[in-house]
């Protein structure tokens, strides 16, 4: 049963409420979710760390605080926070150069941009600019999730082949490995491959930790025939202990430089946070608060930061395994950071085992899963343009790197919406007996205009971007007919909005009407902010020229009883 949204202080702590009210008959259905959660994450904390380019034990430092930070303060009751791929790609590529080949900076770098996130994260929540989700299309989703999918593959051919791979970008990685087929260690390429293969097999029964059971065989092998000293590479020494927390030693000068990457991996992040919450909580039957989110997001980053780790956001498989389970709670997250502590506690000696081409293998199968080949076959087939640009979203990432293909998108779709709006649908409505309202005539073949009378829509707001364009195709619309055209009537349903370049232009074109034959102008279905516009501009009759009719059928009567 559904509680209602918590009040007073507890409003920023909706897991924690959540939690202040747990029902016992939740427990064994969260204690395995977490459990299994747990049993995920640390093959994949330790791959995603060697993805930001970080040692394996940084990937459990990030997602420790953060579990229990989330627990508190998210409004998911399933998504699971910490390392991610993208996320990770995203945080090498912005510190590696800042670095210098430094792995001591390198690491106060990744724990500084986590803090930056962080910062990004709160301040955005605190001005409330939870919209921003919604500047990422599906469109750029889908190219963005594919692009990293197939960088992530590119990555890991050196580790799972033994090719020495020195290119850092797509195509560099995949010309090389052809130029060095040769090189190939074949133990190393029989680890990997075996492992892909066991965890896209188990990926039959996805309540089972497949990643987790096929990195634990593929150790056992390695440690049972001695492959270490064979040519198979393996983690080696992982520190003992939990982390020691505190701020990474870096100047404001990094930290300014920072900020750019930061801006990218809170849009992409919080972006991913939101979508993976919404189509869980959409099943479930509760509500995320896109805000809160913000700030739960920002304060896991924050704690990542301080406990000497890296950048997180969510993970779709980490987030739909627990629903699939039942969970109920964020109980989920905090079993799942406790087995992670107690594996980094007390089993460190199995961890130093784990090869690094069944790690490899671990990034490779999370590629596989997340390359959008269906999402790319419904863009082909609804609209060749959204796939136009997802594809060059995916380009933009594999032949730069994640931001900029990022960024590129993301100016790409804002180039689209920009010119949706300036160059929106309209229409000449016309009625036909047959049809209850007006309907566009190009539409309907029956539909047709009364005689001396113009009924027109815009589908926009008017704002400066497309009040040239209306202007001209009001014009085209009564010149069509020229010398008919008594009455204009203007259905405002679709405008909504206007602003003072339009209000301009609506002066100008009332000044021109007269010429062409048009003695009354009307406006029909205004809403009542537009309807104050145009009165605090002196336009509504009675003190104006333009007449304001609360539907089309009644400004029609008014014209025929003229």
């Amino acid at each position: 049963m559904n509680r209602q949204a918590p009040i007073g202080p507890l409003r920023l702590a909706p897991g924690l409420d959540r939690l202040l009210h747990y029902q016992r008959s939740w427990l064994r259905a969260d204690l395995l979710g977490g459990l299994t959660v747990g049993a995920m994450l640390i093959p994949q904390s330790m791959a995603y760390a060697e993805i930001a380019g970080m040692p394996p034990e940084a990937g459990f430092y990030a997602v420790l605080l953060a579990l229990f930070a989330y627990a508190i303060l998210g409004t998911s009751r399933h998504l699971g926070v910490g390392p991610e791929p993208g996320t990770a790609i995203l945080a090498a590529t912005a510190v590696g150069g800042m670095a210098a080949g430094d792995p001591v900076r390198y690491a106060a770098l990744m724990a500084a941009l986590a803090l930056a996130v962080a910062a990004v994260c709160l301040i955005a929540a605190a001005f409330r600019l939870g919209f921003l989700a919604d500047l990422l299309s599906r469109p750029v989703l889908v190219g963005y999730i594919t692009g990293i999918g197939l960088t992530l593959i590119s990555s890991q051919i050196s580790k799972v082949t033994g090719i020495p791979i020195e290119n850092d970008d797509f195509f560099g990685r995949i010309a090389e490995m052809i130029t060095e087929l040769d090189e190939i260690r074949a133990a190393t390429l029989a680890m990997g491959t075996a492992t892909l293969g066991l965890i896209l097999f188990l990926r039959r029964w996805p309540k089972v930790p497949g990643a987790l059971i096929a990195v634990t065989l593929a150790t056992g092998v390695t440690t049972l025939f001695s492959l270490a000293d064979h040519g198979i590479a393996v983690v080696g020494n992982i520190p003992a202990g939990l982390p020691a927390l505190g701020f990474p030693d870096v100047s404001g000068s990094d930290m300014a430089a920072l900020i750019p990457a930061a801006l990218g991996i809170a849009l992409v992040g919080y972006s991913d946070n939101v979508l993976t919450a919404r189509s869980i909580s959409a099943e479930h039957g509760y509500r995320i608060d896109p805000n809160q989110e913000f700030i739960a997001l920002g304060t896991c980053n924050l704690m990542s930061g301080i406990s000497q780790g890296f950048p997180v956001s969510s993970s779709a498989s980490r987030s739909f395994v627990p629903a699939s389970i039942g969970t109920h709670s964020q109980l989920t997250g905090v079993v799942a950071a406790l087995f992670v502590a107690a594996t980094l506690l007390f089993l460190r000696p199995v961890l130093a085992n784990f090869p690094q081409a069944a790690l490899g293998s671990v990034i490779l199968a999370a590629a596989i899963a997340i390359i959008d080949v269906a999402g790319f076959k419904e863009l082909w087939r609804l609209s060749r343009s959204e796939f136009a640009l997802a594809a060059v979203t995916a380009l933009g990432v594999m032949i730069f790197d994640v931001l900029t293909g990022v960024l590129i998108a993301v100016a790409l779709s804002a180039a689209v919406a920009l010119w949706r709006i300036a160059r929106p649908s309209d229409a000449v409505l016309g009625g036909a007996s047959e049809l209850d309202g007006w309907v566009a005539v190009d539409d309907f073949p029956t539909a047709r205009p009364l005689p001396g009378l113009l009924v027109y829509r815009f589908d926009a707001p008017l704002f400066f971007a497309n009040a040239e364009w209306f202007h001209q195709r009001v014009r085209q619309a009564l010149e069509t007919n020229p010398g008919v055209e008594e009455w204009i009537i203007i259905d405002f349903d679709g405008v909504g909005s206007i602003d003072t370049t339009a209000i301009e232009m609506l002066e100008e074109l009332l000044g021109e009407l007269p010429s062409l034959g048009i003695e009354v102008v009307g406006v029909a279905r205004t809403n009542s902010t537009t309807i104050d516009r145009l009165t605090r501009a002196g336009l509504l009759a009675p003190a104006g020229p333009i007449q304001s009719f609360p539907t089309i059928n009644r400004a029609v009567q008014r014209f025929r009883n003229r």
